[in-house]
């Protein structure tokens, strides 16, 4: 069974598109990846996804059943969303309390998650700073040790040592056979942790890549010199094209023996042939 499947999802806002053609899943024990430019539709979809929003049309299952009135499944979900959400004038300890008695777990998983994250449990939780809010938000979805796991710009707010003992509780998770899906702007986060990324653009998916394969495919940042002024770039595959005097550079997707072909063709004085970063490859797919 799938844990989470998203089927041409579809939701209006009066005359303005939330989304309207967005299809993708996160398959047992794997992380993934939802990126896109501020008003994509992320927000819209991870509502959809959590049963906080009902579609227009389309389906979104988890665990099998319908997650817009699905109890059990949504037994089986831990949310963190992007603004923290709890009872504020109760203290870290009584929220997660709170929740562990609503979902029949132990307190020492409580003590196990906040001792990894340096959570301190004594202050109430509208006290706390953002980073300790958002600690609190991802010890709360992780409480149960549910099947899936959906993960709202997790990582705001995190100084680089808890940043990278939560990457350690999210590959625990993995290991167990958790699904998660997590959005966030943070793309060195994404790399690091996913096995797929979903792309998302003006209400549309527009690309589900394989990490390793996004790897494979990385842009070429290309920067030759020449004695000519201005050479026209004209290969197909070509983007982002910034003259300045006799050196030009431009970003390549494309065949490599098509590149050098080109390139043969020019006459060169110094050429620069380089990966752009993953930052640049999923730029790329926003243009």
């Amino acid at each position: 069974m799938i844990p989470c499947s998203i089927s041409n999802l579809k939701k209006y806002y009066g005359k303005n598109v939330g989304v309207e053609d967005v299809t993708f899943n996160v398959k047992e024990g794997e992380i993934v990846g939802f990126i896109g430019p501020n008003g994509a539709g992320k927000t819209t979809t991870i509502r959809a996804i959590v049963g906080l929003l009902k579609a227009d049309d389309g389906q979104v299952e988890i665990i099998g059943e319908d997650a817009s009135n699905a109890a059990n499944a949504r037994a089986e979900l831990g949310y963190a969303g992007g603004e923290p959400s709890f009872y504020p004038n109760l203290t870290v300890l009584e929220n997660l309390r709170l929740v562990a008695d609503l979902k029949g777990v132990s307190y020492d998983r409580i003590d196990y998650l906040s001792s990894k994250l340096e959570l301190g449990l004594s202050r109430k939780a509208k006290e706390l700073s953002l980073g300790n809010k958002k600690k609190l938000c991802i010890v709360m979805a992780l409480l149960s040790s549910p099947k899936f796991i959906v993960l709202d710009e997790p990582t705001v707010g995190l100084d680089p040592l808890i940043k990278r003992e939560f990457f350690k509780l999210i590959e625990e998770e993995k290991k167990r056979g958790a699904s998660i899906l997590i959005s966030s702007h943070t793309l060195t986060d994404i790399q690091r942790l996913c096995d797929r990324v979903a792309i998302i653009k003006n209400g549309k998916i527009i690309a589900v890549e394989e990490m390793q394969q996004l790897k494979t495919k990385r842009l070429k940042k290309v920067t030759i010199e020449t004695s000519y002024s201005h050479p026209e770039i004209t290969l197909s595959g070509v983007s982002d094209v910034k003259s300045d005097g006799h050196q030009i550079k431009f970003n390549y997707n494309g065949e490599m023996k098509k590149l050098v072909k080109y390139l043969n063709s020019i006459d060169l004085d110094n050429i620069s042939i380089e990966d752009a970063g993953l930052e640049d490859m999923f730029l790329h797919f926003y243009e």
